[in-house]
């Protein structure tokens, strides 16, 4: 990582750079003072954003020269430094002139009067001296561009790791990915608090060397408030200060930390907050700030994803236990009910058996497909090609209503389908007929064709129609205005969905359900 601990000299006079040398010397006691630097004009508008070694890369401060910024591309390249780097500019003499070269390349101070003579044995009577101090920071350890690209391509590994975890994973790729980011970024500690009722538990932490770690309210972070509302909380080390500078207490005030804490958002909720320490003086820069919240987005969406899974898995294993001991139930009476057929088969007229037949086959087979897509979370299975007409015919032979009557307009065709659970779409739809328009129910089904070529199919009862306040909800699952369960065309809609079809519904003399086939026209019959 760069550590920006020198002071540059930008210019080619000899003398201008002896000067600068001598003042750095002045400025700070020997083991603390930077390095001091040279870079010749030509040698600082060589350089480009590919170059290796940026002349200006580990700069704490710039000194130059009004000779120096004369230069119109000097100039700017020096304005164009960031904010956090000082530019001092050494006037010539207090001119107009010299004070618009000076702004031309963005001077956050300037000296004016030359140097003084090296005879003179207090150096500190150059006010570059002064200047130095008061504007240069040193020692603070900042991201240079190749850092934040190395950690860019850190969060990159990292974010295809997470992304491809499984529940078993989350935990050891959480916290690989946080010593790895931890180790790039040459930190102290990452610790990953998350959010349980109204305290943050530390539920990962990276802390080679060791730390104490225990759970925190919100209000207890720095910035509290701004965490709340999903910003970033950030702040420096602060330096040292001088024995003569002490706290109310009387005490010499010490270094602090330096800590980036962001917050972990998922669903517009904040699920924890995650902390980046360092024990170093520490300044951030912004792109190393963005970085962090890079990471800590992908940590909270990696916890949200597992949530939801580890959620959907208990939900579904609910379902399989109440699918089981429902169909179970249902299977015990049903058998008894086959029992008695078995025995009275050739007691009863076929006109009389084979209806009750087909209805115990069938509730067989529902209570086999409902098992299916319970524990295969599946909601069509293979599909063929099938006649839809056929199809239809078959399913109106499980509708308990004598006097109801089905008529089919006109041939619809063959499409791609599971027919299982396209038999279902039918009787669901044919159920739903008579629960609302009553027995004696007359249902149309044909072929439609909108403007768009689109084929499909429509379904249509002579009954009292949908009522224009419910149309929205009408396949909404335990929705129903028959008190029936609710959920017969909340499955119409899923497996018409899952096919890639459409289904809608509207008012013609009754309800008109219309189902596009939008996967596949269907092919006509020669």
């Amino acid at each position: 990582m760069h550590r920006r601990s020198a002071v540059t000299y930008v210019g080619d006079d000899p003398d201008a750079r002896a000067r600068v040398a001598r003042a750095v010397e002045t400025a700070w006691d020997g083991a603390q003072a930077p390095e001091c630097r040279a870079t010749a004009t030509g040698m600082l508008l060589e350089a480009t954003e590919g170059t290796d070694l940026q002349p200006l890369a580990d700069a704490c401060g710039v000194v130059t020269t009004t000779e120096a910024t004369a230069d119109p591309s000097v100039a700017e390249r020096l304005a164009a430094t960031p904010d956090t780097l000082p530019v001092i500019v050494v006037l010539e003499a207090a001119t107009a002139e010299e004070f618009r070269l000076a702004l031309r390349a963005g001077a956050d101070d300037i000296v004016s009067g030359p140097a003084p003579a090296e005879s003179e044995s207090d150096s500190e009577t150059d006010p570059l001296v002064e200047r130095l101090r008061d504007a240069v920071e040193l020692e603070r350890v900042r991201f240079g561009s190749g850092d934040a690209d190395r950690l860019r391509e850190v969060l990159l590994d990292s974010g295809s790791t997470l992304m491809s975890t499984r529940s078993d994973e989350v935990d050891t790729k959480i916290s690989w990915t946080m010593e790895n980011v931890g180790e790039h970024a040459e930190l102290d500690r990452i610790v990953c608090y998350l959010r349980e009722d109204e305290v943050l538990d530390p539920t990962y932490v990276w802390c080679p060397d060791g730390c104490d770690t225990s759970s925190r309210a919100l209000d207890e972070f720095p910035g509290a408030e701004r965490l709340s509302t999903f910003e970033n909380v950030v702040r420096s080390s602060v330096s040292p200060a001088p024995a003569t500078e002490r706290d109310a207490s009387g005490e010499t005030r010490t270094e602090s930390a330096a800590t980036v804490h962001v917050p972990l958002v998922a669903d517009w909720e904040l699920i924890g907050v995650l902390a980046f320490e360092t024990d170093a003086c520490r300044v951030w820069t912004d792109d190393e700030v963005d970085l962090y919240r890079t990471f800590a987005d992908l940590i909270a969406y990696t916890i949200a994803r597992n949530n939801r899974r580890l959620e959907l898995r208990r939900r579904t294993e609910q379902l399989e236990q109440f699918t089981s001991v429902v169909s179970h139930d249902l299977r015990n009476p049903l058998n008894v009910l086959s029992g008695y057929l078995e025995t009275v088969e050739g007691e009863v007229s076929p006109s009389t058996y084979d209806p009750m037949d087909r209805a115990v086959t069938r509730m067989e087979t529902l209570i086999d497909n409902l098992l299916m897509l319970a524990k295969r979370g599946e909601t069509i299975g293979e599909t063929e090609l099938i006649s839809v007409t056929a199809v239809a015919e078959e399913a109106w032979q499980t509708v308990r209503a004598p006097d109801a009557t089905l008529t089919i307009a006109d041939e619809i065709g063959q499409v791609n389908a599971d027919p299982n659970r396209l038999r279902q779409v039918f009787e669901n739809l044919f159920r739903n007929a008579v629960d609302h328009a009553g027995p004696s129910v007359a249902i149309e089904i044909g072929s439609r064709t909108d403007g768009a070529g689109c084929e499909g199919m429509y379904i249509a009862d002579d009954g009292p129609g949908v009522p224009s306040d419910v149309h929205g909800s009408l396949f909404d699952s335990g929705f129903s205005t028959a008190d029936s369960s609710g959920i017969g065309l909340a499955i119409v809609d899923r497996i018409v969905d899952a096919h890639g079809w459409e289904v809608a519904v509207r008012n013609d003399d009754g309800a008109v359900f219309e189902v596009s086939f939008e996967a596949e026209a269907p092919i006509r019959p020669a």
